[in-house]
């Protein structure tokens, strides 16, 4: 039987992150015209908060939503849309962060929209064997737990791995920077949390007919980890072969 279970994937976090060039305004008559143009385009939420710069809009009925609106920098307004444990896949988080933008974009229609950084981020939990962090420190980077004796023999619940891709081009792709956290999930020792995070640091521009589509920012992420970092981290150590 395989230490991590790859068929025991389960994703409990989906993120969108625009920022773009285009000055964002709290007036409550737009952030009401704002709420009624997702609700046009199927999105009802039943919590809403307003506060100095930001707007927030939250659903917590048939599977988690929620949408921000803010001023990261002047002339700027950031749109985030996030879902912690949904009952739906990427493909659906995705349809609802268009619903968002198409919204968004009839509120605060431009001729020529810069998009000035985008970001994506999936979180996945795997089911393991053992305890997570024990595959991943004598299984995946071959240490000894003997190690951590060190420590003054103190119990070590859990940990992981952090790695940071600087922003980088593979082929006709768009440069990207890459994140990725691996470590074990402190409520559930046997499961395995996988963050990945893609930043896309590069201004893109698009005109008043032109679609944002999320899937073009999400789908890569959720490939990236469901190939290339399933790989490193099921990848066996040095001598071995995989079974």
């Amino acid at each position: 039987m395989e230490p991590i279970n790859r068929e025991s994937r389960t994703s409990v976090h989906f993120q969108l992150g625009l920022v773009i060039a285009c000055p964002w305004t709290t007036e409550s008559s737009r952030t009401v015209e704002l709420q009624k143009a997702m609700l046009e385009q199927g999105l009802e939420f039943g919590q809403t908060n307003t506060r100095p710069g930001s707007f927030v809009l939250t659903r917590a009925e048939s599977s988690h939503l929620q949408v921000k609106f803010e001023t990261p920098g002047p002339q700027l307004t950031g749109i985030q849309v996030l879902a912690n444990n949904p009952s739906y896949d990427v493909d659906l988080f995705c349809r609802d962060a268009s619903a968002v933008l198409t919204a968004y974009r009839r509120i605060f229609p431009v001729e020529h929209l810069l998009l000035v950084q985008s970001t994506a981020r999936i979180h996945h939990l795997y089911s393991s064997q053992a305890h997570a962090f024990q595959y991943l420190w004598e299984s995946r980077l071959n240490q000894s737990g003997q190690d951590f004796r060190c420590l003054g023999n103190r119990p070590v619940a859990g940990g992981g791995l952090r790695l940071l891709i600087p922003p980088h081009a593979v082929g006709p792709e768009e440069p990207r920077s890459i994140e990725i956290r691996i470590e074990s999930f402190l409520l559930e020792p046997r499961k395995l949390l996988v963050d990945t995070l893609f930043v896309w640091p590069k201004p893109k521009p698009f005109n008043a007919d032109q679609k944002i589509e999320p899937e073009a920012f999400l789908q890569p992420v959720d490939q990236f980890a469901s190939n290339e970092v399933w790989t490193f981290l099921t990848n066996p150590r040095s001598g071995e072969t995989p079974a």
